[in-house]
């Protein structure tokens, strides 16, 4: 698991992004616009003590500011509601593990044509529920809801820090919709090697 100072570096390298995306933007005739996204996604969690998990259905909800310097430059920091998790056997029975994110991505968009742009920015995530269902008796559960701690013996971390890279489309009326892969590189569970992965379709409206 990547330690403290690590984090620290992250969190400094993706506030120093924000501070030169308004830098930039006192700097320029820059346009900002407001908007609200939703979606669906499907999330897994990926590592060596998750090899046997399945990928689950998530969903995003949020808005965003699209600050554009020029015609093919812009800096979107995002705040989405993410649900996220996976599915697998714990103990001998099938469970769904649901984790409730409120992420802040960063995002650079550069505009290759038109309204279709690329994205790729950093994201710090903070844990605001985990649930875990059981679908099946096994060898010690039942069927039910249990909280976190109570099936993996340990609560998740409450900080998660991430990639994303992805591409979209933006149309004149202010429609927009985009495809977006997330990727974290904390481990959601101290001395576990499982990390949040997931692929998500937003569909926006700029106002």
């Amino acid at each position: 698991m990547f330690g403290q100072n690590h984090k620290k570096t992250v969190m400094k390298k993706m506030f120093l992004i924000a501070a030169l995306a308004v830098f930039g933007m006192s700097q320029s005739d820059a346009q900002v616009k407001f908007g609200v996204k939703a979606g669906p996604q499907l999330t897994n969690i990926v590592g060596d003590d998750f090899d046997d998990s399945d990928s689950k259905f998530g969903f995003i909800a949020g808005g965003y500011a699209n600050i554009r310097f020029s015609e093919q430059l812009a800096f979107q920091p995002e705040a989405l509601y993410s649900l996220q998790g996976t599915k697998g056997e714990v103990m001998g029975t099938d469970v769904t593990t649901n984790l409730s994110y409120i992420n802040i991505p960063l995002m650079m968009k550069w505009y290759a044509y038109e309204g279709l742009n690329f994205e790729f920015g950093p994201q710090v995530g903070f844990n605001v529920g985990s649930k875990v269902k059981v679908d099946g008796s096994g060898t010690e559960l039942v069927d039910g809801d249990y909280d976190f701690d109570e099936v993996y013996g340990e609560s998740p971390e409450t900080v998660d820090f991430g990639l994303n890279i992805g591409a979209g489309y933006e149309l004149p009326m202010g429609l927009n919709f985009g495809v977006r892969y997330s990727l974290g590189l904390t481990d959601i569970v101290k001395d576990t090697d499982g990390k949040n992965s997931a692929i998500s379709l937003g569909i926006g409206y700029t106002f």
